[in-house]
């Protein structure tokens, strides 16, 4: 009588993994723990040129900014949508970084930029770079001097629901895991492990992001262990 009760309990499990791997085939896409070598590769491009703001020694990346008018950055071109990306990460007296997720070819933000994640040792933020703070005319409003009270509003009810913030309290010199993973229109950021903040927002789901990297503030900040893991599925990633 409850044979058919334990021939469906015993298939639940056989279809629920046949079900999430047809809805997600994750794919190790890029790793790169800097051991063995002094240098970048040429699979990273940094702005200008400027390969002494990043050095590697004893298989760890260090960044610093050399540049008054920017932070120094770092880029890895790669096609993608949603991913899994891990590394980690030590304030040695930098400011501030941004883990930058970028499309080249967009043309309504600044510099291609989709969204985002910003770390200081007190706060994290995520961000929707697309319809937020890149969008350019949300950066248009957000460069003038001053705006009317209802622009200032709207400007003001733009950012706050394109970001989610997040307090923290990281020390100098010790190091941390981050891990930033990007689902359809949410991003989500853990710290060791933990959840810390979380963004629903429709410009995260831009489906032709083209690379991904830092922007680092102060010097240094040092980074370790990246692992990049495509998580869209083979249907989702040819949609376009």
């Amino acid at each position: 009588m409850f044979r058919p009760l334990r021939l469906l309990s015993g298939l639940t499990p056989l279809l629920f993994c046949v079900a999430a791997a047809h809805a997600q085939s994750p794919e190790l896409r890029f790793e790169d723990d800097f051991e063995g070598r002094d240098k970048l590769g040429a699979e990273y491009r940094t702005l200008l040129g400027d390969e002494t703001s990043w050095t590697i020694r004893d298989g760890v990346l260090y960044s610093r900014q050399t540049r008054d008018d920017h932070g120094a950055v770092l880029k890895k071109a790669m096609n993608f949508d949603d991913l899994d990306f891990r590394f980690d990460f030590r304030f040695n007296g930098g400011q501030r970084f941004n883990v930058v997720i970028d499309d080249k070819n967009e043309k309504t933000v600044h510099a291609g930029h989709i969204c985002r994640v910003s770390l200081s040792p007190k706060r994290i933020v995520v961000g929707d770079d697309k319809l937020g703070v890149m969008n350019l005319e949300v950066r248009k409003l957000r460069q003038l001097e001053s705006l009317p009270a209802e622009k200032q509003q709207e400007l003001n009810a733009i950012l706050k629901r394109t970001q989610a913030v997040a307090n923290v309290n990281l020390k100098k010199g010790t190091w941390y895991s981050l891990r930033v993973t990007i689902q359809n229109d949410v991003m989500t950021v853990y710290l060791d492990d933990k959840q810390i903040a979380s963004l629903t927002s429709p410009g995260i789901d831009h489906p032709t992001k083209t690379q991904f990297g830092f922007t680092v503030m102060g010097e240094t900040i040092d980074f370790d262990n990246l692992q990049v893991v495509e998580t869209a599925s083979a249907e989702r990633r040819n949609r376009d």
